[in-house]
């Protein structure tokens, strides 16, 4: 069994601060390198 490495980036802040924005756009640079998942705290979002 081969191992791989995990990055895990936690983005916190208040309503409006571009915490989507930001998530977007570090998935849509890493998406050709990393398998990538998002996981959300907030059910509306």
């Amino acid at each position: 069994m081969t191992s791989k490495q995990v990055l895990r980036i936690g983005i916190g802040g208040p309503v409006g601060s571009g915490k989507t924005a930001l998530v977007n756009a570090l998935c849509k640079k890493m998406r050709t390198n990393y398998q990538i998942a998002v996981v959300t705290n907030d059910i509306y979002t």
